[in-house]
């Protein structure tokens, strides 16, 4: 988890507003570790032979 909260800050520091991940469909417990920090499952694809998972987080805003 915390190196999934360190790439949503570092995103953040790079002015984006989401956090792209993907992982392949046959890792059951890696997609339930993002699902549990807050990742949406955003949509399948195929990239050769494999199938991924490709999940989204929405970075809030910084609040000053």
């Amino acid at each position: 988890m915390t190196l999934l909260a360190w790439a949503v800050e570092y995103a953040r520091t790079l002015g984006k507003r989401y956090l792209r991940l993907d992982c392949d469909d046959l890792h059951p417990r890696l997609r339930a570790v993002y699902e549990g920090f807050g990742f949406r499952y955003h949509s399948q694809r195929q990239i050769g032979a494999y199938f991924v998972s490709r999940y989204e987080y929405q970075i809030p805003p910084q609040v000053i």
